[in-house]
C-alpha cells in the first residue's frame, strides 16, 4: 500500500512485516523548508492553556481543528516513532503508542475483543489464522476500501463544526476520507442504502457528542491492521449499529464506541476507549491535514510458513535483554 502526501519534496520510509512492504510516501511542499522557523498561524480549536476546553458560541465543546498528537505524553505534537531496545525504529503517524507490542500470538492482544457467536466466532479465527506481521492480504483495507465505523478511528482527523453538522475529513482511512454528522435534529432516512461510513446524526449530553451511526454495510473490518492489539475483530453484518461517544476535554479529545450487531453478536461490544490530542497551531500546507492515496499491492503479500514460529516480528520482547 502506497500512501502519498501532497506535492514537493519526498521523503520514503519502507517497512518490511514479513507479510508485505509498506510503503508510506510522505511530501512536504518545497515551500515549507523556507517556513521553518516561521511562526505559526492561528489555531483552530486550540486550548489556551492545554487543560482549558474551548467553546463555541453555543456552549458546546469546540471540536474543531487537527487531531492526530499523541494522548499519553505532554505536549501538542504528533509522536511519529519509538525506539525498540535493539536500536530499530517504529514509525507510525499520529499513534499513542502505549507500550504496546504487535503479536502473532495472542500473548499481546487486547482481551476486549468482540462477543461473536460461536458459529461467527469458528470464522473469525479462521481469518486470524491468516494474520502475519500484523495484517493480512483478506484485510479490505488491502484493497483500499473505506475502514469503515468504528476501526477509521480519531486520529489524522480535521473537524469542521457548526451548530448544525460536523464534518470529519480523515487523512488516511485508508485515503483521503469525509463523514458528516448532522446535529439539527434530523432522523436517519427511513429508506436507507448501507454504505461503508453509514448514516450518523448527533446530539450533545452535556460535553459529550453522542452519534448514532447506522445504515453500514458488511464490505468493512470491525478492527485490524498494522499495530492494532486487537485480533479476534474483523467481520460484522449489515445490521451493524454504533453508538459513538465523542469527549474533548482541554486538548485530549476521548472516543468511546458502543457497537450492536443482532446478527453476530451475543451482546452489544464496547471497544477500549481510545484517545488524540488536539494538534495545536499549525502551518496546514505543513503539518496539517495531508491529501494520501491508496493503491493496492498485495501482490508482495507472503502468506506465513509452517516454519514460522510466533513471534513479536518488530518491537520483539520474545529475547532475554542483554546483562
Amino acid at each position: 500500500m502506497k500512501r502519498h502526501f501532497g506535492s514537493g519534496l519526498r521523503t520514503i520510509l519502507t517497512i518490511g512485516l514479513g507479510v508485505a512492504a509498506m510503503v508510506f510516501v510522505a511530501t512536504l511542499p518545497a515551500a515549507s523548508q523556507d517556513k521553518k522557523d516561521a511562526p505559526k498561524g492561528p489555531c483552530i480549536g486550540c486550548s489556551p492553556d492545554g487543560t482549558t476546553t474551548p467553546r463555541l458560541a453555543d456552549g458546546h465543546p469546540d471540536l474543531n481543528g487537527f487531531w492526530g498528537g499523541n494522548a499519553g505524553g505532554g505536549g501538542a505534537s504528533t509522536r511519529q516513532f519509538e525506539r525498540a531496545s535493539d536500536g530499530s525504529i517504529l514509525f507510525d503517524f499520529g499513534t499513542d503508542f502505549n507500550d504496546r507490542q504487535i503479536c502473532d500470538d495472542d500473548s499481546c492482544i487486547d482481551p476486549n475483543e468482540p462477543p461473536y457467536k460461536p458459529e461467527y466466532l469458528a470464522k473469525v479465527k479462521q481469518i486470524s489464522a491468516t494474520y502475519y506481521g500484523g495484517t493480512t492480504p483478506l484485510d479490505p483495507q488491502m484493497d483500499c476500501r473505506p475502514l469503515g465505523i468504528p476501526r477509521t478511528g480519531i486520529g489524522g482527523m480535521q473537524i469542521v463544526q457548526t451548530p448544525q453538522s460536523i464534518a470529519i475529513l480523515y487523512e488516511g482511512a485508508p485515503y483521503s476520507l469525509f463523514r458528516l454528522i448532522f446535529t439539527d435534529g434530523r432522523d436517519h432516512p427511513k429508506d436507507l442504502d448501507t454504505t461503508f461510513m453509514g448514516d450518523s446524526v448527533g446530539h450533545w449530553e452535556g460535553d459529550t457528542l453522542v452519534v448514532d451511526v447506522t445504515g453500514l454495510n458488511d464490505e468493512t473490518w470491525l478492527a485490524g491492521g498494522v499495530g492494532n492489539r486487537i485480533k479476534y475483530a474483523n467481520i460484522h453484518s449489515d445490521q451493524e449499529h454504533v453508538i459513538e461517544r465523542w469527549t474533548r476535554k482541554g486538548d485530549v479529545m476521548t472516543y468511546e464506541a458502543t457497537v450492536e450487531d443482532p446478527v453476530m453478536f451475543t451482546k452489544p461490544w464496547v471497544i477500549t476507549p481510545r484517545r488524540v490530542r488536539h494538534a495545536g497551531p499549525s502551518d496546514s500546507s505543513v503539518d496539517g491535514l495531508l491529501e494520501t492515496i491508496c493503491t493496492p499491492e498485495k501482490a508482495h503479500f507472503v502468506p506465513p510458513s509452517d516454519k514460522d514460529k510466533p513471534s513479536c516480528n518488530y518491537r520483539c520482547s520474545d529475547v532475554a535483554p542483554k546483562k
